[in-house]
């Protein structure tokens, strides 16, 4: 729950980085710039809510390799 929260407020913030570019405010580099940080902790906030997951274990598990006997 706290994550969703979180990855909520920073998607929010990166909508907000996002409107301000495209009204002019910030340049392209400049919202890149700040646009940056803010994927990488959604992305980390992603990757934390799935470990432990069955999907995440079971994307791992079909591309173990697997003995042959």
């Amino acid at each position: 729950m706290v994550y969703r929260k979180k990855l909520y407020l920073l998607q929010k913030k990166l909508e907000s980085e996002y409107y301000s570019y495209r009204q002019g405010v910030i340049s392209e580099k400049e919202y890149c710039s700040r646009a940056k940080p803010i994927d990488k902790e959604i992305d980390k906030l992603e990757m934390a809510t799935l470990q432990g997951s069955l999907v995440w274990q079971g994307s791992f598990s079909q591309h173990a390799l697997k003995p042959k006997h």
